[in-house]
């Protein structure tokens, strides 16, 4: 559907041009994408497969609890609420499994890697890849980047706050402020 403007001519709106032209994509976005996508896979090929351990079965039950409808009090010995109610909705969303008990942990880790893009300033293009490079394929990364703990959302929140500090020293705004508070 055109609308037409004053001198007549047909105005194309932004649902009817193609998605490809606001993708402006070059070697080193496709890099990126290609990086983050091998990630991902990494992460969540077989990510059901192997058995929980002991501290997993925790998060998992109390989360199960949660989807239920039992609901959830917090312990503390037990790390904080968020794990429970991201792995809740994941069971809500996927069905309750060890695949979807594990599958936010697998984005953190996979939004760990991509999170570098944003440290290009401060890192340069190369020194950003190739610390993503790093992240992608860190044994260690990769593992707990497999396994339901709190690991990886401490550190995926970590970077984004130390991320947000860069970039509040960068521009002074207020809301970078804010943001940080979230975290």
């Amino acid at each position: 559907m055109t609308a037409k403007t004053s001198d007549s001519r047909p105005q194309t709106s932004l649902l009817d041009s193609p998605a490809i032209l606001y993708l402006r994509l070059n070697w080193e976005k496709i890099a990126w994408i290609a990086l983050v996508l091998v990630a991902f896979i990494m992460r969540v090929y077989d990510v059901g497969a192997r058995t929980m351990s002991h501290d997993e079965s925790l998060h998992t039950t109390y989360s199960y609890n949660l989807y239920n409808g039992i609901g959830f009090r917090h312990d503390p010995l037990m790390h904080g609420p968020l794990l429970f109610h991201v792995t809740a909705l994941s069971y809500f969303l996927f069905g309750p499994s060890d695949f979807s008990a594990r599958f936010p942990v697998v984005l953190l880790g996979t939004g760990v890697v991509a999170m570098l893009w944003w440290a290009r300033p401060w890192l340069g293009k190369l020194g950003a890849f190739l610390g993503a490079v790093m992240l992608a394929f860190s044994p260690s990364l990769l593992f707990h980047s497999r396994y339901i703990r709190h690991d990886l959302y401490a550190i995926f929140f970590a970077l984004a706050v130390i991320l947000l500090i860069f970039l509040y020293i960068q521009k002074g705004e207020k809301r970078l402020l804010v943001s940080m508070a979230a975290m």
